[in-house]
């Protein structure tokens, strides 16, 4: 279970969301990330399989992260990056490194106030990195703009792990229906258990200006269409 990354205390939400399989087990593509749920990120994608992810890094920037875990300090950086994609919308990327003397492994990439409809979401297979996330999380009501990548995996032994010292993610991404953006997005990394949690840290964020991804609404069906009618009321 993921926490969510922005209540007043950081605490960690109770209950269980509801897991949205909306991708045959092999097939590489972003996913529609729906309100309270999680979609496992099996196999990532690649601007071959998806062409519309082609396009141009507008902005790039890396922010530093440091805290006190369990077990000493927690450190490394997070890369933030906007990309204008062939279709005319923007794209969101992510990616964490963890430092080679980081104390603790990390569980989650923690992403709030992304004020957008719809999310598609997956990671980028044919970018650098070292772990890729095993799932994403979108919250529900009052908190259905904030997410969470997760690295929560079993080892050989059957102990939990996540992103460990001198490892990086691969790229994570949003790919998006809006066509501007701004600095209003917030983000954080969390240890396994979600009990130590970096500071508040600024990435950025679609905007209001949005135009339909191409065939998003056919992949969203009805329920999507439910969605937009409630968040333009």
């Amino acid at each position: 279970m993921s926490g969510h990354p922005f209540s007043v205390r950081k605490a960690l939400v109770t209950g269980c969301a509801a897991v949205l399989a909306l991708a045959s087990a092999g097939l590489a593509r972003a996913d529609l990330l729906l309100e309270g749920s999680t979609i496992p990120l099996l196999t990532g994608t690649t601007v071959a399989a998806e062409p519309q992810l082609a396009g141009v890094v507008l902005e790039d920037r890396l922010d530093n992260f440091s805290f006190g875990g369990a077990h000493g300090t927690v450190s490394g950086s997070i890369q933030s990056r906007v990309v204008r994609s062939v279709d005319g919308t923007l794209d969101f990327y992510w990616r964490v490194f963890s430092d080679a003397n980081s104390s603790d492994d990390l569980r989650s990439l923690r992403l709030g106030h992304i004020f957008t409809d719809p999310h598609l979401v997956n990671w980028a297979a044919d970018g650098l990195g070292d772990l890729s996330p095993n799932s994403a999380t979108r919250f529900s009501g009052a908190l259905s703009d904030d997410f969470n990548f997760n690295f929560d995996y079993l080892d050989a032994t059957g102990a939990r792990s996540g992103l460990g010292a001198g490892q990086s993610s691969y790229f994570m991404f949003l790919d998006t229906s809006a066509t501007s953006y701004d600095f209003s997005g917030l983000m954080d990394v969390a240890d396994l258990n979600h009990t130590h949690i970096s500071g508040l840290l600024a990435t950025f964020a679609p905007t209001a200006n949005r135009v339909p991804e191409p065939g998003s609404l056919a992949l969203a069906g009805l329920a999507l269409g439910a969605l937009l009618v409630r968040r333009r009321r």
